[in-house]
């Protein structure tokens, strides 16, 4: 009998959690719809910010997924230099044009790391927000980095840099065909971990390569579901929270072996330390450092070395400057290898006697580097543009509204780094790559080192060409504006061919 009742039971079960599940996914339609009707049949009122219609998680949704696309389109089809949509239940406004820049960069009570929350699946309840603590752990953030960034600090990490760049291109061989997009970003995370950790940490290849993944893990884990339902027990979830604990235990393990060594060194964990940090707070300080400068540093210098390999007359002139650099700060008739005498040359002359590199690195990345930046409204509402801002609400700026605008740089989607160079030619128009007002990039001359080091070498050793993935030489690349990771060529995947030319 018992036998013949567990079919029903199952049966039962079965249509009870169908039902359930049913009513879970119609309410949770039916909350979106609501939310959204707003939009879908209300008008606009001058006065106000326009909003966007049509349902908020769909709007929400491209722009998280097309961020670059979703902001250029509805500005274009909106003819306003303001527009709201919703994040769920948070308002955000888009800007664009001179004066709703300039109080994007300078409003005191904007506030960047609130503002970023939104891209963390997650966002502040403004009441509960003290601006004066927020501003304050930014600037301790600054300071520190500052502090390990020292001259003197870089200056004697050089010849170990330039170790570790060398060692990763003798991986390469002799000559074969490499991706940018992999290759250069592991020399930019080798050099960003060992100026931002410890040598144990740095010269452990198998660990750097699992920190590495761990980063791009979390990287990518800001997926839109991941984003828009931060508590959906999905797979960016998972491997949010997965990444993150690994790197929190990784970097647990390095400091915890440097408090307990006998001899202190002069490592940057080693200088927390004797700060007084405690270990979590120096496993987020490095976390942050590691993070802020991978991403972006790396990216830059895959795409130098793309465009030159395109664009000979430019790799000619920086080949030049890099060798005229060597015969003036180094011995010519020395028989040691490239990388220990660019590694003798002061940084004063890497900061100052390069203009070709720094226009080519400027270039970049105006093309390249039109970041989506994010402030929260923590002060009073005000006015901008003749419309209001409530408190609480986001607002989001492409880099993109100057650095891609005719208004400003003429023919903006061509690699020309001799447009910084022409009098009264895009000389004195708005540069906001580095940060600018009340958010400048403290990392800038580090990161600026850092590209010019991996191409000073690339260039010293190889003959290089951009090539498809049959080997034939490949047209420059368009940006995928839409890709917020890593800002890969659009179409077919892009390679750099080399041949060695010296050791």
């Amino acid at each position: 009998m018992l036998n013949d009742t567990l079919p029903l039971r199952s049966e039962s079960y079965s249509s009870w959690m169908t039902f359930h599940y049913t009513q879970a996914v119609l309410s949770s339609l039916l909350i979106c719809l609501g939310i959204s009707y707003v939009y879908l049949f209300t008008g606009n009122d001058a006065a106000e910010i326009h909003t966007l219609r049509g349902f908020s998680i769909v709007n929400a949704w491209t722009f998280f997924n097309k961020r670059y696309d979703f902001l250029r389109l509805n500005f274009e089809k909106t003819g306003h230099n303001l527009f709201a949509f919703k994040v769920m239940q948070h308002k955000v406004i888009a800007i664009s044009g001179d004066e709703a820049r300039k109080i994007f960069f300078n409003d005191s009570g904007l506030n960047s790391t609130e503002g970023n929350r939104l891209l963390r699946g997650g966002v502040p309840v403004v009441n509960d927000v003290k601006p004066d603590v927020e501003e304050s752990n930014l600037t301790q953030f600054n300071k520190l980095l500052l502090k390990i960034l020292q001259r003197e600090r870089v200056k004697e990490a050089m010849p170990t840099l330039f170790n570790d760049i060398h060692e990763r291109m003798e991986d390469w061989g002799s000559e074969g065909k490499m991706s940018p997009f992999k290759d250069i970003y592991e020399l930019v995370f080798q050099m960003i971990v060992r100026m931002a950790s410890c040598q144990e940490l740095a010269s452990n290849p198998a660990m750097i390569r699992k920190m590495s993944d761990l980063y791009w893990k979390l990287e990518k884990s800001a997926t839109p579901v991941g984003l828009l339902f931060p508590w959906f027990p999905g797979t960016a979830k998972k491997n949010k929270e997965n990444a993150i604990n690994g790197l929190y235990e990784m970097l647990s393990h390095y400091v915890h072996l440097r408090r307990e060594a006998e001899v202190p060194s002069l490592d940057v964990i080693d200088v927390l330390i004797a700060d007084g940090m405690d270990n979590s707070s120096i496993v987020q300080f490095v976390i942050g450092v590691i993070f802020a400068g991978f991403i972006n540093t790396g990216m830059v210098s895959s795409w130098v070395l793309v465009y030159l390999g395109t664009t000979d007359a430019w790799k000619d002139r920086a080949t030049a400057e890099v060798q005229s650099l060597i015969a003036a700060h180094t011995n010519t008739a020395s028989s040691e290898p490239i990388h220990r005498r660019l590694s003798a040359i002061p940084i004063s002359a890497w900061e100052d006697e390069m203009p070709v590199a720094e226009s080519i690195i400027r270039e970049t990345l105006r093309i390249v580097g039109n970041a989506t930046l994010f402030r929260c409204n923590l002060s009073d509402d005000f006015r901008v543009c003749g419309k209001t801002v409530d408190k609480g609400a986001f607002m989001t700026y492409n880099l993109g509204d100057v650095h891609l605008n005719e208004r400003f740089y003429s023919n903006p989607l061509k690699f020309d780094p001799g447009r910084f160079n022409v009098a009264g030619e895009d000389m004195n128009a708005p540069f906001l790559a580095w940060g600018v007002g009340r958010h400048p990039c403290p990392g800038m001359k580090i990161a600026k080192l850092e590209i010019k080091m991996i191409l000073a070498l690339v260039l010293c050793r190889y003959d290089y060409k951009l090539v498809d993935g049959s080997g034939k030489p490949a047209k420059p690349p368009q940006v995928n504006m839409n890709d917020n990771h890593q800002r890969r060529p659009l179409g077919e995947p892009c390679f750099i061919q080399y041949r060695k030319i010296a050791e």
